[in-house]
């Protein structure tokens, strides 16, 4: 027995002795005595393994134990392959421990006979299980002489023996090299950087090798090297053998070697992140290499959408490179149309991958495979491909070949090319959304003719791709109602069941801003049609969608659908009270329908149904569903806001669970699962049952969800419930601190988003609601309150940290938070954080955020391709801010801020980001007035003229409004423009209306701006040529805010007796009398002055 009180003197000649014992001789009695213990761990009896375990633990904390088990593992003919495979596992788990505890001469002879294993070792699991044995011997050598010795001084033995090795005339030989550099990856990636050229040569020869293991082994070892070097400057000297490492997976791939393929493919997508240059340099070979195995029909699905992960990774990290290769991205765009359309699953499944009741609904309907349920499908990998390549390629590359491909399948007869054709448009509408909005009207037809296609999986694809374009191209989308809402209506009758659902997700998603006037004329058997569907089908999933649509079209028909609350309000009650689990996603609908419908009629329409729709959501509290307490909190949000200060009673109730919710910590430590491979976990060189065991973090997401919800709800809360609020603001603003500094983006956005509304609550307390203040003008006292002032400077200084967040959405919703807190409480409020928000809206713009610093990857492109972020929009409102609050203080940051806000309105920019540069620089011009002077003709002058020209109707009615605000704050000094300003806004006027809302505003902002010139000086404006062509321009069809500027100046003329105008008087008296009408959204009190000026005309 051993005797597990021993020290380790004996050791070396215990293992020297074993060294000359022959392998055919007996065991020791150490020997024997471990053998039949780890002979049991091989046994199928879980007992049996348990009961050896707790035998062995005590014998393991001996060194002695060393000596035996690499007795056992030589005992070739005395012990089976079994045994001396489990000797070689155990020795590897517990030889760290034991090895710092030996003396020189004894790792030496270990070493020593380590490496004498490999060498007589036969069996291929056994010689497997010793690399692995000395892989964590020589790092843990190498970790312990690592501040006093160079590079593999360590054991320089096994490094002579691997060159040896690779170079032997043997095939295994070879091969065992390249598993040895292997298993001993980390090791060499930091401890043998100076043998780096020489190692990058030994892998050149083993990728060459006549021999397909040893290829194989190469390919493993070192793509093993390369992923662990990727993000290092290193892997320049290995990025050179990406081709031969592609040849050899090639060959792989045609012999179907999937385990080589898989292998390949893990390791190029991380390089994909690579900042290497030379690693970009290969980026066409590794995507054509992809591309393939995507298509590979015989490999597994599993491979082949690591392919596609592939392609999706390339396409993030490299998106310019991938789009300045018209041949390589046309090429995947062709594969992913073709795996669409010879795919017999159904293209608008994604959809409903996240609903558990699709299973169970349409099991048996054409298109359903249930092998496939869960599970990866030719459709689902090709069409996330798609949605990543349209998200992150620069749309100038990307929109034109995937469009133009899906325009020429939809005139297939085919219609599995329909399918694809219509379904690839769909997908490609969020990431794709601005240039498809400038395209609609080309667009659209096809769209409405494929929702009348013969073949259903045409429709069923043709509702999926109205409803992402109902989605992401609003407003554009919004002119086309009188055709959507016909031929939606008439797929709800459907005889293809997946068509009628995803028919009710076109309604959620079009009719979410819609107005009253757009769902008008169809909202009566809009609403029967719903309510029957709902009351008729026992699909679970058609429930839900139809619920959904019915919750949006009220959205939509706002107080026109309070004839219908009470009969959908009884649908709903009776959806409310569902008590099974597997419903509760339809009862969570229902509540949220009714949420909506509260926000479409609101207080008094809903008043007698707030007390049960309460009722509903706190019980859903009491059940075991996250998804149920998302709801919940959904209905608690939007209820607040409607409500207001009628909800105040519940906030007692409410409020202190809200803030238990977001206190929460949804990452949570949980027993390690056992890793793959890692046989005997309990025989690690440690004690479990005095550590307790290797513990993780799991990340519970569905909290992050909840909690989400939960922040939303405190916000309106806050926003709505006025002066009640005010006693729960200490404990809410702590919790929301703290939730600042969350480590996930979900929960800093929502955050960001709520803060503001603390504020509302000491203003509604204090102020009456209402703060009076100056632009400008922070000399005097403070309009503010004590409480005021502290709950003022403790969210700003939130959300001006948040403004360096590394994720965009937060920041955008921090500049949303801030303007708004700035704009309520005036220029008092901004002083105390005015110096680092300036600076950091400055870093903003300039792209030196910390959000805007991830790595390039390897893209060595400029901006020239960038895309439109949105959340830039947030930041450009907020400099319009700055002007808003600081007036004449802002203009002094002018030269800094002006030149990267013009930057955005160059040319080559997209359309949105030059409207939202010149739409920020007419904000300036409107609040600065005259301090814009010094910037007039080098900045805002050239910016709005060239705007005035811009293909785009956005950009244009920003450069007509910059225009007219310039003329109406600089007054007389820019006169001599005049005629060079009004010869860039004529075109405007002959802008084509009908194409959409954008189009007619483009036509009103040029209106506005004229307006704005006669009011300022009428004598450098030729009246007999502008009036007609003003007036026949009115009145305004889309942008009522310019309403007062345009019809004061017509009232001033008139009053003047304005000969000019007075020639037009049939002409005026009829855009009066319209303006006038009754239909008209001119607002009341202008309405009266336009009535008395129209009696004075006649």
């Amino acid at each position: 027995t051993i005797d597990t009180s021993s020290g380790v003197t004996s050791i070396v000649h215990t293992i020297t002795l074993n060294h000359n014992r022959s392998i055919m001789a007996a065991l020791s009695a150490d020997a024997a005595q471990m053998a039949s213990y780890l002979a049991a761990l091989t046994q199928p009896d879980t007992n049996i393994i348990r009961q050896a375990e707790v035998a062995l633990k005590p014998i393991l904390k001996n060194p002695e134990c060393v000596p035996a088990m690499i007795e056992v593992i030589k005992a070739q003919t005395a012990q089976d392959e079994g045994t001396r495979h489990v000797a070689a596992i155990v020795l590897r788990k517990r030889i760290t421990g034991h090895l710092s505890k030996f003396d020189a001469p004894t790792k030496t002879a270990l070493k020593a006979e380590l490496l004498t294993i490999l060498q007589t070792e036969s069996s291929r699991p056994v010689r497997n299980g010793v690399v692995a044995l000395v892989a964590t011997v020589c790092k843990a050598e190498a970790e312990a002489e690592i501040d006093t010795a160079p590079a593999a001084a360590g054991w320089p033995e096994l490094f002579q023996f691997v060159a040896a090795a690779a170079g032997d005339a043997h095939p295994e030989a070879r091969e065992l090299a390249f598993l040895l550099l292997g298993e001993m990856t980390e090791t060499v990636g930091i401890h043998l950087k100076p043998q780096f050229a020489t190692l990058g040569s030994l892998f050149g020869a083993g990728l060459a090798d006549g021999d397909a293991k040893v290829q194989n082994s190469a390919v493993k070892a070192l793509g093993l090297l390369m992923s662990y070097l990727a993000d290092e400057a290193e892997i320049d000297t290995f990025a050179p053998l990406v081709p031969q490492v592609l040849t050899v997976a090639e060959a792989c791939r045609t012999r179907h070697d999937e385990e080589v393929v898989s292998t390949t493919l893990d390791v190029l997508y991380d390089l994909s992140f690579s900042p290497s240059q030379t690693v970009a340099a290969h980026m066409a070979t590794i995507v054509r290499f992809a591309q393939i195995c995507m298509a590979d029909s015989n490999l597994e699905m599993a491979v082949r959408d690591s392919a596609a992960l592939v392609v999706a990774t390339m396409a993030e990290s490299k998106p310019k490179h991938l789009g300045r290769d018209p041949a390589l991205l046309t090429g995947i765009i062709e594969t992913i149309f073709n795996l669409i359309e010879n795919s017999d699953g159904s293209a608008a499944g994604a959809l409903f991958e996240s609903n558990p009741a699709w299973k169970e609904d349409f099991e048996g309907q054409d298109g359903y495979d249930a092998d496939e349920e869960g599970g990866i499908t030719e459709t689902g990998m090709a069409q996330g491909t798609l949605d990543m390549l349209a998200c992150e390629v620069p749309k100038k590359y990307i929109f034109e070949p995937v469009v133009s491909r899906c325009m020429a399948r939809l005139g297939s007869a085919d219609p599995n090319q329909r399918k694809a054709g219509i379904a690839c448009l769909g997908v490609i509408a969020e990431g794709c959304a601005e240039p498809l909005r400038e395209n609609l009207s080309q667009v659209m037809p096809h769209v409405f003719k494929t929702a009348g296609d013969s073949d259903a999986r045409v429709r069923e694809c043709a509702c999926f791709a109205l409803g992402q374009i109902s989605e992401h191209c609003q407003p554009e989308v919004l002119s086309y109602s009188s055709q959507i809402l016909p031929i939606v209506f008439a797929l709800l009758d459907d005889a293809n069941i997946a068509v009628q659902a995803t028919s009710c997700y076109v309604l959620e998603m079009f009719c979410e801003r819609l107005e009253p006037e757009g769902v008008r004329p169809l909202l009566d058997p809009l609403v029967r049609k719903l309510a029957s569907m709902l009351e008729a089908t026992d699909k679970r999933s058609v429930q839900e969608m139809t619920v959904a649509a019915l919750a949006a079209t009220a959205v939509a028909a706002e107080e026109e659908f309070a004839p219908y609350v009470v009969g959908v309000a009884s649908l709903m009650s009776k959806l409310m009270e569902l008590k099974e689990e597997k419903t509760y996603s339809l009862r969570g609908r229902a509540l949220e329908c009714m949420g909506h419908i509260a926000i479409a009629v609101g207080k008094d329409h809903f008043r007698p149904y707030f007390s049960a729709t309460m009722q509903c959501a706190c019980e859903g509290l009491t059940l075991d569903s996250t998804d149920l307490h998302e709801f919940a909190y959904a209905a608690f949000a939007n209820l607040a806001k409607v409500m207001g200060d009628e909800f105040a009673p519940v906030l007692g109730e409410l409020v202190p669970h809200l803030c238990s919710v977001i206190s929460q910590e949804e990452g949570q430590f949980e027993q390690a699962e056992e890793e793959q491979g890692g046989q005997f976990n309990a025989l690690d060189d440690s004690d479990e049952e005095d550590e307790g065991g290797n513990l993780v973090m799991h990340i519970r997401t569905a909290l992050l969800e909840t909690k989400k919800g939960a922040i939303t709800a405190i916000g309106e809360m806050a926003a709505h419930t006025g002066a009640a609020f005010v006693p729960y603001m200490g404990e809410v603003m702590t919790v929301l601190l703290k939730a600042a500094d969350n480590w996930h983006p979900l929960i800093k956005t929502e955050v960001a988003d709520a803060m503001a509304s603390l504020v509302v609550p000491c203003v509604a307390q204090d102020h009456n609601g209402e703060i009076s203040w100056e632009k400008g003008d922070v000399a005097g006292p403070s309009p503010l309150s004590a409480n005021t002032t502290q709950a003022v400077e403790v969210v700003l200084k939130a959300l001006v940290t948040l403004m360096k967040d590394d994720t965009k959405d937060v920041v955008g919703k921090a500049c949303e938070g801030i303007q708004s807190i700035i704009e309520l409480c005036g220029p008092h409020s901004l002083a105390s954080v005015a110096n680092d928000c300036l600076e950091n809206t400055y870093s903003l713009l300039a792209k030196e955020a910390p959000c805007q610093q991830l790595e390039d990857y390897g893209e060595e492109f400029g901006d020239e391709d960038d895309d439109h972020d949105s959340f830039m929009t947030s930041v450009c409102d907020l400099v319009g801010s700055f002007g808003r609050v600081m007036g004449q203080h802002f203009v002094q940051y002018l030269p800094k801020f002006l030149p990267p806000i013009c930057a955005y309105a160059k040319s080559s920019r997209p359309p949105s980001d030059r409207s939202m540069a010149i739409g920020c620089l007419g904000e300036l011009a409107q609040e600065l007035g005259s301090g814009i002077a010094d910037h007039w003709s080098t900045v805002f002058y050239p910016a709005a003229i060239a705007g005035l020209a811009d293909s785009d109707d956005s950009v244009k009615r920003n450069a007509a409004f910059c225009i007219g605000v310039s003329c109406e704050g600089l007054g007389e000094s820019i006169t001599s423009q005049y005629s060079a300003m009004l010869q860039a806004l004529s075109p405007l006027f002959s802008v084509d209306i009908t194409e959409g809302d954008t189009a007619a505003a483009c036509v009103d902002n040029a209106s506005a701006a004229v307006a704005r010139m006669i009011k300022t000086s009428p004598s450098h404006v030729p009246m007999a040529q502008v009036i007609p062509v003003m007036l026949k321009a009115l009145p305004l069809k889309n942008d009522m805010t310019e309403n007062e500027t345009v019809y004061n100046c017509l009232f001033g003329l008139l009053q003047q007796n304005n000969a000019d105008l007075l020639a037009n008087k049939i002409e005026l008296s009829r855009v009066f009398a319209e303006a006038a009408s009754e239909g008209s959204k001119v607002d009341d009190e202008l309405k009266e002055k336009l009535k008395l000026a129209l009696q004075s005309l006649n």
